[in-house]
This record gives structure tokens, sequence and C-alpha cells, in this order.
């Protein structure tokens, strides 16, 4: 599985301690990721879209110990936590698109342009 191996290589973590915790973020990743690009299970995220779940899976690993926190302060610097997908995930992925009047797209990357029309 690459986006594991990914994760695993981006962590620094070399054995399969992790690969139960990790592979929980991937379905939640690959969830988040298919409801926002509003396509169904046939599209294959992990596949399409490898980089938008490496870096949903970093940033849940980061703040693990912190999920119920909605912002935080150290010192001079602060932050805030979502529960959606991060802009940095956002900027990873195509904009959603919406199945209108019987006519929709569906992704594909067998050509430039990473849609086709059906």
């Amino acid at each position: 599985m690459a986006v594991l191996d990914d994760i695993k290589t981006l962590k620094g973590i070399q054995d399969t301690s992790k690969d139960n915790i990790i592979s929980l973020y991937i379905r939640k990743a690959t969830a988040l990721i298919s409801n926002y690009l509003n396509v169904d299970s046939t599209v294959d995220i992990q596949a399409t879209y490898p980089d938008a779940v490496v870096e949903y899976v970093i940033e849940c690993i980061n703040k693990q110990g912190n999920e119920g926190m909605k912002q935080f302060t150290q010192g001079s610097r602060g932050g805030t936590y979502g529960n959606e997908l991060s802009d940095t995930v956002l900027a990873l992925l195509p904009a959603p698109y919406a199945t209108m009047l019987g006519v929709g797209r569906e992704p594909n990357v067998n050509d430039n342009t990473g849609w086709d029309i059906y």
C-alpha cells in the first residue's frame, strides 16, 4: 500500500506498530475526500489523490491527543484545529463537482484533464 508506506516514511516509522491507527486515518481521509468531491465509491481516492490522503493523515497524526481542541496558544504562537479538510489538503484536490440534470463528471486519470463527461 503506497499511501501507508509514504506516511510511515514521512513519520520515520519503521515497524508495523502504528499500521492500524494509520489505516483508520486513511479510511477517514478517503471518506472525507469522497464526500468533498461528491464522488461515489467506484473512485479509488487513495490511487487518484494519494498526496491529499497522505497530507490529511499526517495532520491527524500530528494533532493526535488534541482531537477535541479547537484552538491553541503557545507563547506568541497560536492556531486553530478544524474537523474538516484543511486548506493544505484542499489545495491538493480538484474543485468538487455537482451532477445537474443528469449530466455528471467522473474522475479519469487517463487523460490530461482528469475528468470524463458522461
